[in-house]
């Protein structure tokens, strides 16, 4: 029954059933993917990842511009991981340094002697996108992950006791793009009060631009649970040219 509501068509849910899709989606995977291993959740969180990464990448493209190579360090080790190339160990003070860096972007943690010096190195450009540092959160947070389960160095205590790979910030991608998809898909919000916002929310459940993104998110999760070790290099070929949201609006998405 929890496979059938994660895969569910959701162009047929009510408002009320698309809602909760939407607010419970990790919780979801976290039940469908119970019984797999976690190379199989990282794949899954790799599939709809890469297509977020894709979408930063279309409109930097249009700027002239590229993500910073730190973005693809980040995404080549977890895929590294996957096809079983590297250890935990060989990422772990990578992992806590960029996570450290992502959380003083985010909500302004200071940081250590050691942890500014990687920042300084790696961040000099002071315009890197919010979308480039949202992706970074995502593979840091995957690679914390994996050093917990590991019982590697941790320099953050909420991946303490962590057992498995979970979908956590497939939650967080959806609440900007529901956000985003507000303003892309034309749908009126009269005011910031929450009435207008929750109808808002609800109507952009029913246009085709936010159930393109569930479709892709679904697309993914379904075929990372089904994936033998042999296609995950084809897996991330194929996705890695897919974007969450359709290219025209890849741009303006970098401004929100």
């Amino acid at each position: 029954m929890i496979e059938y509501r994660l895969f569910a068509d959701f162009t047929s849910l009510s408002r009320k059933n698309a809602g909760d899709w939407v607010a419970n989606c990790s919780s979801l995977a976290d039940e469908v993917f119970r019984n797999s291993s976690n190379q199989t959740r990282l794949l899954g969180n790799l599939l709809v990842l890469e297509q977020y990464f894709h979408t930063l990448k279309q409109g930097l493209k249009e700027r002239g511009e590229e993500p910073g190579e730190i973005t693809y360090q980040a995404l080549d080790m977890l895929w590294d991981y996957l096809y079983g190339k590297i250890k935990p160990v060989d990422f772990e003070d990578f992992a806590n340094k960029v996570y450290a860096c992502v959380l003083d972007y985010m909500v302004g943690e200071e940081l250590t002697e050691g942890q500014a010096a990687f920042y300084k190195n790696h961040f000099a450009d002071d315009n890197i996108k919010s979308l480039n540092w949202e992706i970074l959160a995502w593979a840091s947070y995957l690679l914390l992950e994996l050093t917990a389960i590991h019982g590697g160095q941790l320099d953050f205590d909420e991946f303490e006791g962590c057992d498995f790979v979970d979908f956590i910030q497939i939650d967080e991608m959806l609440n900007v793009l529901n956000d985003v998809c507000i303003e892309f898909a034309g749908v009126e919000c009269p005011s910031s009060k929450a009435k207008d916002v929750i109808k808002a929310m609800e109507d952009v459940y029913e246009t085709p631009l936010f159930q393109s993104i569930v479709l892709k998110i679904q697309k993914g999760l379904k075929d990372a649970l089904h994936a033998r070790p042999e296609a995950y290099e084809r897996l991330r070929e194929e996705y890695s040219q897919y974007g969450i949201l359709p290219e025209e609006f890849a741009a303006d998405f970098l401004d929100d």
